[in-house]
């Protein structure tokens, strides 16, 4: 199956597609070391410039991350986890989003068990030549080989109100029933 594969490295970024021979994105990204990417368009960083080729090869450790797109794979094996706001540097890209934990373990050491990891409701930032982008996304497959700094990130940072409040309508035609 291919499914629609777009990726950050160090210097572009690259969108294509890419045969899935797993379950769900994150087992092939963390079982293979490198992945056969078609229709592959790559935008540099530093001027813009887009580059397109039928096919390209691309190593784990040229990627920072990758967007998580195609199935969520089988149900019987996900895990129950807790989400924790983090903020991370990855190589150029500033990343804002949820990494996610069993309850028992801290989350920060994640990292060191894996060597891809998933953030949830993320928003990446980083310059194209020198315009800064901003780019949201629902998850994200991070190499923690790539990952500069990670830590814990404050609920502001990522948009959530402390005290949310919603309004509160009422029909004047309504019946009061208390």
């Amino acid at each position: 199956m291919q499914i629609a594969f777009t990726a950050y490295a160090d210097d572009c970024t690259v969108r294509g597609e890419i045969a899935l021979g797993a379950d769900r994105l994150s087992d092939l990204l963390s079982s293979t070391t490198e992945y056969e990417v078609r229709a592959a368009a790559f935008t540099a960083l530093d001027d813009g410039h887009v580059v397109q080729t039928d096919s390209a090869a691309i190593l784990r450790d040229d990627l920072c991350m990758v967007v998580a797109t195609g199935p969520r794979g089988r149900a019987e094996r996900r895990l129950w986890t807790r989400q924790h706001p983090v903020r991370a540097r990855v190589g150029p890209y500033v990343v804002l989003g949820y990494l996610h934990a069993p309850p028992t373990i801290d989350p920060m050491h994640t990292m060191d068990r894996r060597a891809i990891v998933a953030l949830t409701s993320c928003v990446v930032g980083y310059a194209e030549g020198t315009t800064p982008v901003w780019v949201e996304n629902d998850t994200l497959l991070v190499n923690t080989t790539k990952i500069d700094v990670l830590e814990t990130a404050h609920p502001e940072d990522l948009g959530l109100a402390a005290n949310v409040t919603l309004p509160a309508r009422t029909d004047p035609r309504a019946k009061d029933l208390t």
